[in-house]
């Protein structure tokens, strides 16, 4: 009888709640976060900042480091919701996340002209019609407004986010991921002193271009003249790319980068590199933030212990 009278209560509560109207109600990111769409740039382009501020005060007599993140629409959510545990537990520093998106693309669809323009060092075309880029021309047209876009970053953006926070600047990140990790790794690569720890996941170091040996592209001859003495203060990169991802050379790609960089011997310049089983290029980023923003900071005074296997030389 009383599992009947149990089944008669879920039957009724079914018929009620089938023959209501419920009205959908917007979701709401869990945190807050302060939108800034910025005047237009020396670049002339729009840019708009997504920024959530710390879910802890720092130790007394500090600021705030400051997270910064390429592919704000891809990268930015994600990151600023699932390393909470990690923030409010000290594993990482009280932190600015900060993420650099675009006006344009306020409705929130991601425009790839905008990643194609900021996030390539060089302009290149095809050479053919049988290039790989040649059927989407929306990946090369426009390309090679890297340099232009780090002005931007280091003239405007930075200086705008520490007048208006209390961050420190002195412990900024920088995070990419495929097209912008190729942004990060020039950035690291040219201006490195803008950031002291970066995130670069699964890099497109194809670019310019995958058809030529890995040491005649664009990236690979950059590390060949680096200046050693660009890298006044300790640099902490971690690279990440997923196991799965060799189809397209990726692996073998970041393996050479980080061997060349590893040769030129700068003792400021410390490097992990990352192969992380089982994932793929698509779904990679998750796993690689959790264990490189954890990674950066570990062994750091004031930072709480972790058993993070990402271990920096002395």
């Amino acid at each position: 009888m009383k599992k009947i009278a149990l089944l008669l209560t879920a039957l009724v509560f079914s018929l009620n709640l089938l023959s209501q109207t419920i009205e959908p109600k917007p979701f709401e990111f869990p945190y807050k976060v302060f939108v800034y769409d910025l005047p237009t740039s020396s670049n002339g382009i729009d840019y708009r900042l997504y920024i959530r501020p710390p879910l802890r005060n720092p130790e007394n007599g500090e600021k705030s480091s400051s997270f910064y993140f390429l592919d704000a629409l891809s990268l930015f959510v994600p990151s600023a919701a699932m390393s909470n545990n990690y923030e409010y537990f000290n594993y990482i520093p009280s932190a600015y996340f900060i993420g650099i998106g675009y006006s344009n693309e306020a409705d929130g669809t991601p425009k790839e002209e905008n990643r194609t323009r900021d996030y390539t060092p060089t302009q290149f075309t095809p050479p053919d019609s049988t290039h790989f880029l040649a059927s989407n021309p929306v990946d090369y047209v426009g390309s090679g407004g890297t340099d232009a876009f780090l002005n931007v970053l280091k003239e405007q953006i930075i200086p705008f986010v520490e007048k208006h926070f209390e961050v420190s600047e002195s412990d900024r990140v920088l995070i990419g991921k495929s097209i912008s990790g190729l942004a990060a790794t020039h950035t690291l690569l040219t201006q490195p002193d803008l950031f002291n720890r970066y995130l670069i996941i699964s890099p497109s170091l194809w670019w310019d271009d995958w058809n030529y040996p890995r040491h005649d592209r664009y990236v690979m001859k950059q590390v060949s003249s680096l200046n050693k003495d660009l890298f006044g203060n300790e640099t902490r990169v971690y690279f990440a790319v997923g196991g799965e991802e060799d189809g397209f050379g990726m692996i073998t790609d970041l393996y050479v980068l980080v061997n060349k960089l590893r040769m030129k011997r700068i003792d400021n310049l410390k490097l992990y590199l990352d192969v992380l089983d089982g994932e793929i290029h698509e779904g990679v980023f998750p796993s690689a933030f959790m264990k490189g923003i954890i990674g950066i900071y570990c062994n750091e005074e004031k930072i709480r212990p972790s058993p993070s296997p990402v271990k920096w030389d002395d």
